[in-house]
């Protein structure tokens, strides 16, 4: 017999307070010595003056109206806090960039007092330079050498802070403008022959306009006298980003990749070099597609919730017919072959109608659809692979795109304010996240927080073969655990292959991996194995953590199975790879027809699990509504995003999962590297969205909304239930916490908001059992899972406090800051408490809001 499913409840209004204080961290870094500073710092600084005396020399002769101005890097370990307002007050000194510093190897000069093995952190602190300004710096320097003990002018004191942990010092130079990957990418282009290559440069942005300008007019210079041009440039003041799409002759690129290279590898204009930014979509094997069934019958009405920024739909499928609004600006559509729509046409099924062959329950309202992939031009195959254009900054379509839906674009109007979420089921191959965000990944960032929109993004999708520890032609014969076994062993061996696609690192959006799963049925084939267990770790899904290590995907979904065939080597251990076809299993999807009119096939990715999570994000959009009919001030439009992005987290859990992926890892017994391990393949676990969205007798879910400034503090009260009190009884407290916070690109910690809850545990006899608790703070979602079965001795009347804190983080906050709180209260399966009935009676204010 199936539970009753019960609407969501609200939290009474909540009551405001000052945030928790938190206990200052210990310090226990060991420092060098001033005089072993000068003894290993004075030279590099004696180096940075000689290197900007050589470069103004060089400059005057070609421009002697100019004045250099060279980026330099202080490398520090440990925390240096308020360099900011120092660096300000040297005339001529721009603060660019502060990035964090990992996995330092501890030596001599610096380590940790309790732990000397123990590995550092630090930070970069890139600072845009002229000859005046180093001086002062210099300056400084020396008044340190001088007299450590001796205080520095009012504002000035950070620096001396600077020095004490100064680990080196230099100018940003051709080391770090050309790293391994636009290397590796222009080397691949010229083994291919090609005779034009594209590649992008990302400048240093300034805060002056004229400095900004004057680097484009430079770099422009610099890449026509290479024989090049400069194909598009975009300019996004919002998150620092000064981007160029060039294209040189192959001779062009030999220059750079020279031990001689071009004025334009040694331009201090330049702060990277970067392969093209494209996000290109999955291909199957062959078009054998299968017939679909009856269409859906339910028509849709009102405005679109979900916007999905993909490959031109085929909209009139018999599937998808009248569910989509198309927003064609670029008139992509003219060129885009009915039989090429496949990616966008697979993304708008799932959205609009889950799989195909589940239980079809369509979405109440249209999908916005805006292009931003369309077929390759120079591709004869067909159909023809979709990708973002070659000929456009990815960055920049994006931006224009998602501005156009709530700003307008020219003269015409915004095109789709209603939406809440954007479906983002792509990553660029050529980016894979590595400590620092990718400028995709700011941009949605800013993008979510100035529309309050969510996006939803896949973390992206590896195709890697497996070598199985078992002799070749002996998989067949093997038992179906020992397969798995094998399999997710040679998986979790090559991890670190496998990192997240950007932007599915930015903060402010809801990554979603994949887990084994489908609603197909599939014939066993002798020769196809499947080599992972039903609802388990994709051998697919990208993993985390994400920036600055928080918790990355947040959530897993079902993205379809895959089979495995034995590849034909030389003797030795078993090699696998995937098997792309149309076939099942994996997730039904309308596709463009073949010859034969067959209309659906099975596709399988991460992009499959983000399009059934913003399905999901659409479902629960209609929850909100129907909660805040005839009290609008209940659940103001305004926290749609946040809320959103709560409820689809909120029924996530490990469950099998952790055993899963514990079993294939015996040799990780800390139980705090446990949890790092599987927060890295699963996040917060696989998503129960419907579970989310309802309630039954045994478990209650409130939800509540709000808004926060620094220092600020609101505490949530739920009523216990007084069928728990006195017994003995297994418990579970499920608490979820989303925000959107501002970010400052130009901090390290580039998030500006941290809020936070410390759960309730006493007050609710439970401890945490699933997540670390550092970890879930990371980010901008907190998601905790707390159990407890002690019996507990408490009146009617008594209430669970849930206090959510706010405090500056990366940067100054001026706006409140949208919050949504999710916490559930149930006991186990079968046992027949009210518990939902009980707290209902005694939730009698339904209004939710406070700031």
């Amino acid at each position: 017999m199936s539970e009753q499913q019960l609407p969501l409840l609200l939290f009474p209004r909540p009551t405001s307070t000052s945030k928790d204080k938190r206990p200052p961290p210990r310090p226990t870094l060991q420092l060098p010595s001033a005089d072993r500073q000068q003894e290993r710092l004075g030279p590099k600084f004696t180096t940075l003056q000689a290197t900007f005396d050589a470069q103004r020399i060089q400059l005057q002769e070609m421009a002697p109206q100019d004045e250099p101005e060279l980026v330099v890097v202080f490398e520090t370990i440990g925390s240096i806090s308020s360099f900011v307002g120092a660096v300000k007050r040297i005339d001529g000194l721009e603060w660019l960039l502060e990035a964090d510093e990992l996995d330092i190897e501890p030596d001599d000069d610096f380590y940790d007092t309790g732990k000397p093995e123990k590995s550092l952190s630090g930070n970069l602190f890139l600072l845009g330079t002229n000859r005046q300004a180093l001086i002062e710096i210099i300056s400084l320097w020396t008044s340190y050498q001088s007299d450590p003990t001796a205080k520095f002018d009012h504002g000035f004191g950070a620096w001396k802070e600077v020095f004490k942990h100064l680990r080196d010092v230099r100018f940003w130079g051709a080391r770090d403008r050309l790293g391994q990957d636009i290397i590796q990418y222009w080397q691949n282009h010229l083994d291919a022959g090609d005779d034009l290559i594209r590649f992008e440069i990302e400048a240093w942005y300034f805060a002056s306009p004229e400095k900004n300008q004057k680097a484009s007019e430079e770099l422009t210079r610099l890449v026509t006298a290479q024989g090049g041009r400069v194909l598009r440039s975009a300019l996004i003041e919002e998150v620092a980003y000064h981007g160029f799409l060039v294209e040189l002759s192959a001779t062009g690129v030999r220059s750079l990749l020279s031990t001689s290279p071009p004025a334009l590898a040694l331009s201090d204009r330049v702060m990277f070099f970067r392969p093209c930014g494209q996000a290109i979509a999955p291909r199957t094997e062959d078009e054998n597609n299968l017939p679909a069934g009856s269409p859906p019958s339910q028509p849709v009405s009102g405005n679109p919730v979900v916007a999905l920024l993909d490959g031109l739909p085929l909209q009139n499928h018999p599937m998808l017919n009248g569910r989509l609004m198309i927003d064609d600006p670029e008139e992509w559509e003219s060129t885009y072959e009915a039989s090429d729509r496949v990616h966008g046409t697979a993304m708008a099924s799932l959205i609009a109608l889950g799989e195909l062959d589940g239980p079809k329950q369509p979405l109440r309202k249209p999908i916005y659809v805006r292009p931003i992939m369309r077929p390759d031009p120079e591709d004869t195959s067909l159909p023809r692979t979709e990708s973002t254009p070659h000929d456009v900054l990815l960055i920049d379509l994006v931006h224009r795109a998602v501005r156009r839906m709530f700003e307008g674009e020219g003269d015409a109007p915004s095109s789709a304010l209603t939406v809440r979420v954007i479906n983002l089921s792509l990553g660029d191959l050529q980016r894979p996240f590595d400590r620092s965000l990718s400028p995709w990944a700011r941009l949605l960032d800013w993008l979510s927080y100035r529309y309050r929109v969510l996006f939803v993004v896949s973390a992206g999708n590896v195709a890697s073969d497996l070598v199985l520890n078992t002799p070749r032609e002996t998989l067949s014969t093997l038992p179906l655990e020992e397969r798995q076994r094998l399999a997710l062993e040679s998986l979790f061996a090559e991890s670190v292959n496998r990192r997240l696609l950007s932007p599915a690192e930015a903060i402010n959006v809801i990554t979603v991996g994949a887990v084994h799963t489908d609603s197909s049925r599939s014939a066993t084939i002798p020769t196809r194995h499947d080599l992972f267990p039903d609802r388990g770790v994709s051998p697919y899904s990208c993993i985390g953590h994400g920036f600055r290590r928080a918790i990355k995907p947040e959530i897993v979904l079902p993205g379809g199975r895959i089979l495995y065939k034995e590849n034909h080597i030389p003797p030795g251990n078993t090699e696998v790879s995937t098997v792309n076809t149309p076939r099942a299993p994996g997730h039904l999807v309308a596709t463009p027809p073949n010859a034969l009119g067959n209309n659906t096939k099975y596709t399988s990715g991460t992009s499959n699990a983000a399009a059934l999570a913003s399905r999901g994000a659409a479902q629960a959009f209609d929850v909100i509504d129907a909660l805040r009919a005839g009290n609008p001030q209940s659940l103001p439009e305004r926290f749609d995003a946040v809320l959103l992005k709560a409820l689809l987290t909120h029924g996530a859990d490990w469950g099998d999962l952790e055993h899963q992926i514990l079993a294939a890892r015996p040799d990780i017994a800390d139980r705090r590297k446990q949890q790092d391990f599987i927060a890295r393949f699963v996040g917060y676990g696989l998503a129960d969205i419907d579970r989310a969205l309802t309630c039954t007798e045994q478990r209650a879910t409130l939800i509540g909304v709000g808004e926060l400034k620094d220092g600020e503090a609101l505490e949530f009260r739920a009523p216990m239930p007084p069928c728990l009190s006195a017994k003995t009884i297994k418990r579970r407290l499920t608490i979820t916490l989303a925000w959107l916070t501002p970010v400052n690109v130009r901090n390290s910690k580039y998030r500006s908001a941290r809020l936070w809850i410390n759960p309730p545990s006493d007050e609710f006899g439970v401890s945490r059992v699933n997540y670390q608790w550092q970890h879930v703070q990371r980010g901008t979602l907190q998601h905790e899972i707390l159990e407890g079965e002690n019996a507990l001795a408490f009146a009617d009347g008594n209430e669970v406090v849930f206090k959510v804190n706010c405090s500056e983080d990366g940067g100054k906050l001026p706006d409140p800051v949208p919050f949504a709180l999710c916490v559930s209260l149930e006991v186990a399966e079968g046992i027949e408490l009210p518990i939902y009935q009980q707290i209902r009676d005694r939730v009698s204010v339904r209004v939710g809001v406070q700031s």
